[in-house]
């Protein structure tokens, strides 16, 4: 029973020590700000979403605003015709895809896109 209960208490604390990791490593983010005419910013691989949306937005200049943010995925802007469209998603395929159609317009092109490394 002594034997079992060790395997127990060390199976345990591998099994945490796992966890303790992988919440250390922590989430990364990343957004994509837009302004007028051609202005444009991007973030990716922050700790924190304001964090990377403050560096997208000081990229960006004056007038700009926050389209998409992401977590460990990517997010993309199409603009085109008057039109804008912006989405995220797991890769940068299917971001670019999704922005694409949420912007309504055959002329609609990628603007700026961006992924996190995770």
């Amino acid at each position: 029973m002594k034997k079992y209960l060790g395997f127990v208490a060390a199976a345990f604390l591998l099994v945490e020590g796992f966890g303790a990791g992988a919440a250390f490593a922590g989430d990364k983010y990343g957004a994509v700000a837009t302004g007028s005419g051609n202005a444009y910013g991007y973030a990716y691989n922050y700790n924190s979403q304001a964090e990377a949306e403050d560096a997208a937005l000081s990229q960006c200049g004056s007038n700009c605003s926050v389209k998409v943010w992401f977590a460990n995925a990517c997010g993309a802007v199409a603009k085109g015709g008057g039109y804008l469209g912006w989405a995220w998603n797991a890769d940068e395929y299917t971001a670019k895809a999704a922005a694409l159609e949420s912007c309504g317009n055959s002329s609609c092109e990628i603007a700026v896109w961006a992924c996190t490394d995770r």
